[in-house]
């Protein structure tokens, strides 16, 4: 559990770090909480090294880190959830596999952001991408995808993204 997406890249795989001592076979299970698109990519970099990849970021503070009732929402292949699960039975009550690799941070910002609305905390980033994600739908984007986003951008700055001519 490090703080940050560049944290953990460095750990993993920074100056002797933990991909440099892998063998194949071994299960690497990141339970930071951090962005989900990079998660994706040092998954995919773990694999590379015959290895399997669990991000499993938790909720519930140190309370409950303190009782063992933390929930854990891990992102994975099902044969890695099922060899860790034990570890993650010591943890946690509320233990799940919401899917591959990534969704394991995905799911913790939704609970972030599903928690904070129902506090009344201002969430300004989180509105603003919603409405960018709004325009793009309305906009015929694609649906929920970062390329719709990009091409609402686009047109609100008046500036084609793309490979230069």
């Amino acid at each position: 559990m490090l703080p940050d997406t560049p944290d953990v890249e460095a750990v993993l795989f920074g100056e002797n770090g933990i991909a440099a001592g892998l063998a194949p076979g071994k299960l690497v299970v990141d339970m930071s909480s951090i962005a989900p698109l990079p998660t994706k990519t040092f998954a995919a970099r773990i694999n590379a090294l015959g290895c399997d990849y669990l991000d499993a970021p938790v909720s519930g503070g140190e309370v409950c880190a303190r009782a063992a009732s933390l929930t854990i929402m891990a992102g994975g292949p099902l044969h890695a959830f099922e060899r860790a699960r034990g570890l993650f039975e010591l943890m946690g009550k509320n233990i799940t596999l919401v899917g591959g690799n990534g969704d394991g941070q995905t799911t913790k910002v939704a609970n972030q952001i599903i928690g904070a609305r129902a506090l009344g905390v201002s969430l300004p980033n989180t509105a603003a991408c919603q409405e960018l994600f709004n325009a793009a739908q309305a906009a015929g984007g694609g649906g929920w995808d970062h390329s719709g986003v990009v091409r609402v951008l686009e047109k609100l700055a008046n500036h084609e993204i793309g490979p230069a001519a």
